[in-house]
C-alpha cells in the first residue's frame, strides 16, 4: 500500500509476503514444539502431536487473517446516473450555440474563398492579397482556424503555387503558415501568453 511505497517491501508481491508469513508461523510452531519436548515417551509424543496440530491450526488462522488484511477492499461502483434530465442552462444556451455554428459556417466559407483565391492566383499581387486576407480572418477569429479545416489543405495549395511565387509572397506565406501552425498545435496551459 501507499505507506510502503519507496521501501524495499513495496517491491515484494502480496503472494511472496503471504509465503513468508506462512513460513514464519510454521517456524514459530516448530520452535515452540521443541521447547515442549522433555522426555520422548509415547504419551508425551501424542501430546506433542496435539500441540503441533494446535500450533499449526493457530498458524493457519493467523495466515488467513493476514491474507484478509492484505487483500484490497472490494471496489464500490455505482452505475446509477449522476444527472437526471437536462443540465441547468443547456436549453438557454441553444441560441448561443446556434449563433456560434452560423459564425463558424460563415468563417469556413470565407476561408475556403480566400484559399481558392490563393490557389488560382495569376500574379504575386493576387496571391499576396489572398494570404493577407487569410491572416486577417485568423486574427479576427481569435487566432483559430475554422472547425473542420485542416492545415494540410493549406499546405497542399501552397505546394501547388509555390514555384510561381516571388520571395516576398513566400515570406508572407511563411507568416501565415506559422500562424496556422500555432492555431492547430495543442497549447500548454502553463505557458505564458
Amino acid at each position: 500500500p501507499s505507506s510502503l511505497s519507496g521501501s524495499p517491501l513495496s517491491l515484494i508481491s502480496a503472494r511472496t509476503v503471504m509465503r513468508l508469513l506462512r513460513l514464519a508461523c510454521l517456524a514459530l510452531a516448530v520452535h515452540s514444539s521443541r521447547a515442549l519436548r522433555l522426555v520422548p515417551t509415547e504419551g508425551r509424543r501424542a501430546a506433542l502431536g496435539r500441540g503441533v496440530a494446535a500450533a499449526a491450526a493457530s498458524a493457519a488462522a493467523a495466515s488467513a487473517a493476514a491474507t484478509a488484511a492484505l487483500r484490497p477492499a472490494a471496489a464500490m461502483a455505482s452505475t446509477a446516473a449522476e444527472l437526471t434530465g437536462v443540465q441547468a442552462g443547456f436549453d438557454e444556451a441553444a441560441e448561443k450555440r446556434a449563433r456560434y455554428q452560423a459564425m463558424q459556417k460563415d468563417y469556413k466559407k470565407a476561408w475556403r474563398k480566400q484559399l481558392s483565391n490563393l490557389e488560382f492566383s495569376d500574379s504575386d499581387g493576387e496571391a499576396l492579397e489572398a494570404i493577407k486576407a487569410i491572416i486577417k480572418l485568423i486574427r479576427e477569429h481569435g487566432n483559430e482556424i475554422p472547425q473542420g479545416v485542416r492545415k494540410q489543405d493549406l499546405d497542399q495549395v501552397y505546394k501547388r503555387v509555390q514555384p510561381n511565387l516571388s520571395k516576398p509572397v513566400r515570406m508572407a506565406f511563411l507568416d501565415l503558415d506559422g500562424l496556422v501552425q500555432k492555431a492547430v498545435t495543442v497549447k500548454d496551459l502553463r505557458a505564458d501568453e
